[in-house]
């Protein structure tokens, strides 16, 4: 409990969660109108001093100040998710990714929470809370999930506990994605080829995003490659997977653009094994041919493999050469 009467010495605010005091300044702010800027949010100590002293300051009444903590009570339990919550993206980069930048292009209406009154059509949340679009780390976007849900305050009473609604949808959102094959297993973990597979996405994407017949009809967000640029190899190949697990829509060209792109890595390996070797064409007895297959499959090698075999072996041991 939050109130501390002691005749008035103390403050009504005692709680040392930072998220909390930070909170209370934003509800006063929205809901009271109380203008709460010079209020320091570095820490939960210095908040909760200011704004006790605020409070002394503006409704010196006992009772009012009584009837205020209640509401801001109450406003607490329905918007501050406990951190446990979050607790299923602690470990998890590919989860948190995903639910980032799902959160920074979903609609107010797909989210499940109203936007305020007077909103500005077409923006969302994400970009009315001024967010960054370019968080550089795991823990960034972490941290900015959690702003987000703390920074949205939903009226109350009654406590009908929206965002934790909210919160429970999108991990069963990230179950039902998170069960569906890895895409890009097969990727090697390789800068080189995890760019090349980022481009090769990023086209796809840029090109959607021209077709504005398809945008129209889907209303469709943008795809991550187009508004997204990663700073590292490690955030690009995060990001790489992020992108393909918020491609939702238009599965059939989802699943073409994946098995064209594990067709293409698939001759870009086949052409680099082939670059210090030539074709050989020639003819064998039917008899040679069926010796030249059974040593094979007793090595366990392909053809082309036994003949090198027995052409170098023969080399050594007739011309004296490695």
């Amino acid at each position: 409990m939050v109130l501390n009467y002691d005749n008035g010495r103390n403050g009504l605010i005692t709680s040392r969660d930072s998220r909390i005091c930070i909170f209370y300044v934003e509800w006063l702010s929205a809901i009271k109108r109380i203008n709460t800027s010079n209020v320091p949010r570095q820490d939960a100590q210095s908040c909760r001093q200011a704004l006790n002293q605020l409070i002394n300051q503006l409704i010196p009444d006992k009772n009012q100040q009584a009837r205020l903590i209640t509401e801001m009570e109450t406003g607490r339990e329905e918007n501050i998710l406990p951190l446990e919550d979050f607790g299923w993206l602690r470990q998890d980069e590919r989860a948190t990714f995903w639910l980032w930048a799902y959160l920074h292009q979903v609609s107010d209406h797909t989210l499940g929470i109203n936007p305020p009154e007077n909103a500005e059509f077409g923006s969302n949340w994400y970009r009315r809370l001024n967010m960054t679009s370019s968080p550089i780390s795991h823990e960034e976007r972490i941290n900015l999930i959690t702003f987000f849900f703390d920074n949205i305050i939903i009226f109350t009473p009654p406590v009908n506990h929206l965002k934790k609604k909210v919160m429970e949808r999108l991990k069963d959102q990230w179950k039902v994605i998170y069960q569906k094959p890895l895409p890009l297993k097969w990727l090697p973990d390789e800068e080189g080829i995890v760019l090349w597979a980022w481009d090769n996405l990023q086209k796809v994407q840029k090109n959607k995003n021209l077709d504005l017949t398809e945008l129209f009809s889907n209303f469709s967000a943008p795809g991550l490659t187009t508004w997204f640029t990663p700073l590292s190899h490690s955030e690009r190949r995060l990001a790489l997977r992020a992108a393909l697990d918020l491609w939702d829509d238009s599965q059939d060209t989802k699943r073409l653009f994946l098995l064209n792109l594990n067709k293409a890595w698939n001759q870009q390996k086949l052409r680099q094994s082939r670059t210090d070797k030539k074709a050989l064409n020639t003819y064998l007895k039917n008899e040679t041919k069926t010796r030249l297959d059974f040593m094979a499959e007793r090595s366990g090698v392909r053809i082309s493999d036994m003949l090198e075999t027995l052409i170098n072996d023969h080399y050594r041991k007739t011309c004296g050469g490695e």
